[in-house]
């Protein structure tokens, strides 16, 4: 994306500050791309719109202009290329359909709202116009398909609407699509003549999206979370995020991304017990490109690993030197909380890392220095006193653990998905021997946007 290009004519665009980093906005922001090779093929990509409404009666159209082509061996076809267009609250999640403020209808054919997928209209794909017609007199939201009215789909607006408006919104998987807000350059006319679109907009029912919009990175925030496994982190990074919805942070972590890949078979709290090799195989090289995007980008970012090898900390905070804060969060605990904290996960996450790979973090824990990169560091846990005597220990406990364990080492990493035959992939074996292909008979993928096992279901419902 290029934020600081030349804008559209258009009042109302796709806003590159509120959008998935791995999702190309124009340099007009009226059209949209998947990054779609080195595993980012798997994610799902959300974007809104720059302003909303809070009143009247109002649409705005999304049309298909390409199926990208990719590598996705064990995805049946159908589910490799879906646009989902649709209207949610500001401030709320990317993932359109997936939580209780938003509200889309995909390519599949399927509405969604708070993960729960129905039949609607038909299908759609490549050369066809998906209009959304939003109607706040009446808290609905109908859908038109190359023109034809294919009836209200959402009923029941939330009250909240009127006060914060609802915003155009798509949610993309490999496809490149172009939006229009605009009557002048409509593609079908509206169905009804009290329908306008978005730029017709009067000011009482026009709204600004309320992220923040920083225009170089000077004016951005980058945040390097610090700790060993299950100390924290991931739960403070979100509430921060919870706390500061304004900001839009992006959170860069494996776990991040594995959430957002839905891959049949890849369920994060299904199955990391059975597959954190091939999940952080799978993600590992999607974040490492991600966080080569994130240096470019005028947004603000939370940097959500251990980053306890020191100078792999320094590396990774030098890609974000441009940035005018970067805060180093140091979570540090002792070890009593520390093995509750991973009981804990393993329990309701099935989230087992290997304990030579813990023991590895253990021995090269050292405490963040500002000569990392950082402005400021913050220990949220420990004060720093007692963090560094505390890291010293575990600095110990893992030379114990490597002396009573010679020779234990960690897990290769796997090939990429697209790399490999379908046999190799996770149970595709057993779907295989089931469906001749390799495909799952039931969906597998059903997640919300922040910890799977949710009422989503990506990979059945457009």
């Amino acid at each position: 994306a290029a934020p600081l290009s030349s804008r559209s004519a258009s009042m109302c665009t796709l806003d590159y500050w509120d959008s998935d980093l791995d999702l190309e906005v124009s340099d007009d922001s009226l059209q949209a791309s998947c990054m779609h090779t080195m595993g980012m093929q798997y994610l799902w990509k959300g974007c809104r719109s720059t302003h909303g409404i809070k009143g009247g009666k109002y649409m705005f159209e999304v049309k298909v202009l390409e199926n990208l082509k990719v590598q996705m061996p064990e995805t049946k076809p159908q589910n490799q290329n879906i646009c989902r267009v649709g209207v949610s609250l500001p401030l709320s999640s990317l993932m359109l359909g997936d939580t209780p403020e938003s509200w889309g209808w995909g390519g599949t054919g399927k509405k969604s709202h708070n993960g729960e997928f129905t039949t609607y209209g038909k299908a759609f794909g490549v050369g066809d116009v998906v209009g959304c017609v939003v109607d706040m007199d009446d808290g609905v939201v109908s859908y038109t398909l190359n023109g034809q009215f294919m009836g209200i789909a959402f009923t029941g607006i939330p009250d909240s609407a009127w006060e914060a408006g609802l915003f155009c919104h798509i949610l993309l998987k490999n496809v490149r699509v172009q939006v229009n807000f605009n009557a002048s350059s409509m593609w079908f006319k509206p169905p009804g003549q009290a329908i306008k679109f978005f730029d017709d907009a009067s000011k009482h029912d026009i709204v600004g999206n309320p992220v923040a919009h920083p225009r170089t990175q000077q004016d951005c925030e980058f945040i390097q979370m610090v700790g060993l496994p299950a100390c924290g982190k991931t739960y403070w990074a979100e509430r921060h995020m919870e706390a500061h919805p304004r900001e839009s942070y992006v959170l860069l972590g494996t776990n991040a991304i594995i959430d957002r890949m839905k891959v049949i078979g890849l369920n994060r709290q299904r199955n990391y017990a059975e597959r954190w090799e091939e999940l952080i195989s799978q993600a590992t090289p999607i974040f490492n490109e991600m966080v080569k995007i994130a240096g470019r980008s005028p947004r603000n970012f939370i940097l959500d690993q251990t980053n306890v090898f020191p100078k792999a900390r320094a590396r990774k905070a030098s890609s974000f030197a441009r940035f005018g804060t970067r805060r180093c969060v140091c979570i540090v605990n002792d070890k009593r909380t520390l093995d509750e904290r991973t009981a804990k996960q393993q329990r309701e996450e099935g989230k087992f890392v290997p304990e030579s790979a813990v023991a590895d973090m253990m021995i090269n824990f050292t405490c963040p220095e500002l000569r990392d990169g950082f402005t400021t560091i913050d220990f949220v846990e420990l004060p720093e006193r007692d963090a560094r005597q505390m890291i010293r220990e575990y600095n110990q406990l893992g030379r114990q653990f490597k002396q009573q364990n010679p020779g234990k080492g960690g897990n290769t990493p796997k090939p990429a998905l697209e790399s490999r035959p379908m046999h190799t992939i996770g149970r595709a074996s057993e779907w295989a021997a089931k469906e001749g292909w390799g495909s799952a008979k039931r969906d597998r993928s059903r997640s919300r946007d922040r910890g799977l096992g949710g009422k989503g279901g990506y990979d059945k419902g457009g």
